[in-house]
């Protein structure tokens, strides 16, 4: 059973879960992107042997899960080498990219070292759709990288954001899946944050229940092709112990190293992502840092059930 049905995030029941920024270095210059990612590369990322320190330490406080994200992580040359690392320690694992990078050599290392899934960014049914929101020539590449991938039969999971230009076509995305040889695809909403904070010029107005009885009925009809979910946060009547469990089972990390409780919290509450860095303290010291600590008395001293972030109702 689910004991966190009102958070975006997938927590695990042994253990706890990162979202790792690893760099916000990237190829592509997505219009909706949470982390406003660019080309440039970014001075005081953390080195190949820090992440893998982090990694260590990560695994000796009883963190069991990271999902690797960017920026686009194969910008980084030693991606396919943190991933091994990560691997051997046993972490379950996956990883967001837009799979441009995705060459035949990288696919099969990623099948050598049974990586678990690869989770890719598709936006659309057609290149117009898809480039709208991720810019010129990425369609093709990304279909690229994702063929490479199915032909080292990783698993692969779409991930599409629904937006004004694509909430009418999610069946054509659907379809597209399933002739890439996709396993599963997940739906979630565009939200107005990041590179597009208070803009909701391209926001799907549609409801939630509209969506999700169209994406139940997809599920259906498409049952033996291609698994479809889909991922909407929601405001849910909590159980008492049903609070929000960043820190204890659930951080994210940032390209710099800095650690907060979540993306969305963060995003909204910028005094609880850690002044110290990953680069130059320890774990430890970063959880036990008056940010963080300050975001578990909020919780504790008010009382907060469910999710902290209101967001689409």
């Amino acid at each position: 059973m689910n004991r966190y049905p009102f958070c975006l995030f997938r927590i695990p029941e042994n253990g706890g879960r990162v979202l790792w920024e690893i760099t916000n270095t990237c190829n592509y210059h997505c219009s909706y992107c949470i982390f406003s990612s660019e080309t440039i590369k970014y001075e005081n990322e953390l080195t190949t042997d820090e992440v893998k320190r982090t990694i260590k330490e990560l695994k000796e406080n009883n963190f069991t899960y990271i999902k690797f994200t960017g920026g686009e992580p194969f910008t980084r040359k030693d991606m396919t080498e943190i991933l091994k690392y990560a691997t051997e320690l046993g972490f379950d694992m996956d990883i967001s990219t837009n799979a441009s990078l995705i060459t035949k050599d990288i696919a099969k290392e990623l099948k050598n070292m049974n990586f678990p899934m690869v989770h890719v960014s598709l936006d659309g049914a057609d290149k117009n759709t898809h480039e709208f929101v991720r810019g010129k020539n990425t369609f093709e590449r990304t279909l690229r990288g994702i063929k490479y991938l199915t032909h080292n039969n990783i698993y692969i999971r779409i991930g599409t954001v629904i937006y004004k230009q694509n909430e009418d076509n999610l069946e054509d995305i659907v379809r597209l899946a399933i002739e890439l040889k996709a396993d599963e695809i997940i739906f979630s909403f565009m939200e107005a944050v990041g590179r597009l904070d208070g803009d909701e010029t391209i926001i799907s107005k549609k409801t939630i229940d509209t969506v999700r009885n169209e994406i139940d009925k997809l599920a259906l009809k498409y049952e033996k092709q291609i698994h479809v979910k889909y991922s909407f946060t929601e405001n849910k009547v909590c159980k008492a112990e049903e609070c929000c469990p960043a820190v204890k089972k659930f951080l994210y990390i940032n390209n710099l190293g800095q650690v907060s409780p979540c993306t969305w919290i963060v995003a909204n509450n910028s005094e609880y992502q850690s002044n110290l860095t990953l680069k130059y303290n320890t774990f430890r010291e970063i959880i036990n840092s008056e940010p963080i600590q300050n975001y578990l008395k909020y919780i504790e001293e008010n009382q907060i059930k469910g999710c902290p972030v209101n967001r689409r109702k």
